[in-house]
């Protein structure tokens, strides 16, 4: 557009200085040599304008001559990089596919093409071909000269701080959130490496005004629950130092972002009661033990909260009346009863649970109720074997499938802030309850097994014969068959046929 413009002016130019010329009357003479030449102005004007044109059309045609090699030489440039930037990017594809024999050769193709030495996406192919071959001296020292390009900065510190956090190096990793922080305060992996880094020296006070700090940077969702996690672990820790008014402070802070929150709910609660603020305590329980019951929660509302038996046993009823649907309201109820020496209504009530969700702790209150009432060994022994081949009891069980007996602020595999749900553990197919096994209808059931097995020792045992031990220390140990294990000799098998 402006060179038409440049154009329309240039012609407008000219027909203006013809109509200029046009009045002048007289003829020009020109001398040159011994001669002298006599023309009109407007032919003189338009003898102008054709060298002037003919010169610039002179000067084209040299420049466009000058520059052919040049041309050329672009042009093979151009076709060279288009080249290589489509081995790059394959090489980039196939190392995200982990395809790391293509990568390395089409990193090989590339270095011998000097235009892309300089290029960022060459530096961070090399870089990660270095990191999946496991070379991380070669790879840090790839990501220490990429913080020298802005293009790659970024990438250069997260992974020089998954670098540091790999090696254990955690100041380092942490000078790398700052830096990245510092660059980038929307980074939401740098506030993670922070809380992070402070969780694990258990500074929450340090982590929660960190949080706060960088709230507008934060998923409102994401937000809540890190303050959740970090408050209920200050209030944890208030409570051991003796701290009760911050402890109970906290805990409340937490159960107005999740009201379902269990150890929130029991801090609350403790610290009531180190105030004597019975009443309060029980109130706090009662609410969520509607919501979210668990075993630590009635524990407190039965035992500690209670003066005498009586009591005991009328607190145990009213949380049966507040949630009638979970088992943990029946479980809480035997075990009352047991203590007081109702027997027939803790077997009733255990039984009922039994029914409703058979697992591991159910079926030893069971064996507990036996010895109490009757000391049956065969009863005993049969509901014990049953608490060794059911589900386990709940855990708490974190997002990454850590299980452990007591609730954390952070997982000790992947070292970050984790949600600790209370739920029974997955279930794998060597742990199957089968419930056609025993009718909890009759009592006497229970014998007709046990003393079939004592008549014939072949018989086999109806249940599984795989136990794992869900304890955090010994999570991963499972305590296998021989008969249905693999040989370690393949040969053991043929040579036994064949003897």
């Amino acid at each position: 557009m402006l060179r038409l413009i440049y154009y329309c002016c240039i012609i407008f130019f000219m027909i203006c200085s013809f109509i200029a010329i046009s009045y002048y009357p007289d003829d020009i003479y020109v001398t040159w040599g011994n001669r002298i030449y006599q023309t009109s102005p407007f032919v003189m004007l338009s003898i102008v304008y054709i060298l002037i044109f003919t010169f610039m059309l002179i000067s084209k045609i040299s420049r466009f001559f000058l520059s052919c090699p040049s041309t050329i030489a672009n042009i093979f440039h151009k076709r060279n990089y288009a080249k290589g930037y489509k081995e790059l990017s394959a090489g980039l594809i196939s190392i995200t596919a982990q395809n790391i024999p293509l990568a390395r050769k089409m990193f090989s193709y590339l270095s011998h093409r000097h235009i892309f030495h300089n290029e960022s996406l060459f530096h961070l192919l090399e870089a990660q071909i270095a990191l999946s071959e496991k070379k991380h001296h070669i790879a840090r020292g790839k990501f220490e000269m990429m913080l020298q390009i802005p293009e790659t900065r970024e990438f250069a510190i997260y992974n020089l701080y998954c670098e540091s956090y790999r090696i254990g190096d955690l100041k380092s990793a942490q000078c790398y959130a700052k830096k990245a922080l510092k660059i980038s305060p929307y980074i939401s992996w740098g506030i993670e490496a922070m809380l992070q880094y402070y969780a694990l020296e258990k500074e929450w006070s340090k982590a929660i005004d960190f949080l706060n700090k960088h709230k507008k940077n934060e998923n409102i969702e994401t937000y809540n629950h890190h303050q959740a996690i970090l408050l209920t672990a200050r209030s944890l820790e208030n409570a051991e130092k003796g701290d009760v008014v911050a402890s109970y402070n906290d805990a409340m802070v937490v159960l107005k972002l999740c009201n379902h929150s269990i150890m929130a709910s029991i801090c609350a609660a403790k610290a009531l009661i180190l105030q004597n603020k019975k009443n309060k305590a029980a109130v706090v329980l009662e609410k969520i033990w509607e919501i979210n019951p668990h075993p630590e929660i009635a524990y407190i509302y039965t035992i500690i909260l209670s003066n005498n038996a009586t009591e005991r046993m009328n607190r145990a009823l009213k949380l049966e009346a507040i949630n009638k649907k979970n088992i943990e309201s029946l479980i809480t109820v035997a075990k009352i009863s047991l203590e007081t020496g109702n027997i027939q209504q803790a077997q009733t009530k255990a039984m009922l649970a039994a029914k409703a969700n058979p697992r591991k702790g159910i079926f030893l209150l069971l064996a507990q109720i036996e010895r109490a009432s009757s000391n049956n060994l065969d009863k005993i022994l049969y509901w014990t074997q049953r608490a060794l081949y059911t589900e386990p009891d709940p855990l708490w069980i974190s997002d990454d499938g850590y299980c452990s007996s007591t609730w954390l602020p952070l997982s000790p595999t992947s070292k970050k802030l984790c949600r600790f749900e209370w739920k029974v553990p997955a279930k794998i197919p060597e742990y199957t309850t089968n419930r056609d096994l025993i009718s909890y209808e009759e009592s006497e059931t229970p014998m007709t097994h046990l003393q079939e097995t004592k008549r014939n020792k072949n018989i086999k045992h109806p249940y599984p014969s795989i136990h794992q031990d869900y304890h955090p220390k010994n999570r991963n140990i499972l305590s296998l068959d021989p008969s249905i294990r693999q040989p370690d000799d393949p040969g053991v098998i043929n040579k036994s046929t064949n003897q």
